[in-house]
């Protein structure tokens, strides 16, 4: 899940020095001696020059790569899934509303790249911003699909994910959503 990513790379920011010899700022360093620049050869050289476990290697690869800065920074993931769809903020902010204010005060809203996760101990949501409409997927089993509920498309979520209801403007935002984001939630937590 996106929270666990998140406390990870918090964790290891904190306690680098103690966890792997060296403070973050000094693995950024010996990373950009490296010259490497690509993913997967930065985590195998981490993980073979210096015995890394492969999250750690991961994670400092990640930080390097993005300038040295948190990847799961919460601020910066929201203002990138927002950048050139800033219009489509309201409407997000809408629906976030609705489902803070009517289901359980446990419910998460984690930005990851492409999409938020909407999460209370397991995903059971997310929404999508796109430039022309916010889909917001659910995880609703066997529900069966309707003019509004319709099967999950362009999410990037969780293949639990199933469902979704795309709206393009405000006035869409109805207690529908409310419904079937309860019905979601109660699902993914009876397992």
């Amino acid at each position: 899940m996106a929270k666990e990513a998140r406390q990870f790379e918090q964790d290891l920011i904190a306690n680098a020095q103690d966890q792997t010899g060296k403070s973050v700022d000094e693995w950024m360093m010996v990373l950009g001696k490296t010259g490497l620049s690509k993913t997967n050869d930065l985590i195998k050289w981490i993980k073979t020059e210096h015995k890394l476990n492969h999250m750690q290697a991961a994670m400092l690869t990640g930080i390097f790569l993005n300038d040295g800065k948190p990847v799961h920074d919460y601020d910066v993931l929201f203002g990138k899934l927002f950048a050139g769809k800033e219009a489509q903020q309201p409407l997000y902010d809408k629906v976030k509303a609705l489902i803070d204010s009517n289901l359980p005060d446990d419910v998460l809203f984690i930005p990851t790249k492409t999409y938020v996760s909407i999460e209370a101990g397991r995903v059971f949501g997310c929404m999508k911003i796109n430039k022309g409409n916010i889909r917001v997927g659910m995880a609703l089993g066997e529900t069966p699909f309707d003019d509004t509920l319709v099967p999950a498309k362009g999410l990037g979520a969780m293949p639990n994910i199933g469902h979704m209801i795309e709206l393009k403007s405000e006035e869409a935002v109805t207690e529908s959503i409310v419904q079937h984001m309860q019905r979601s939630y109660d699902m993914a937590h009876q397992k």
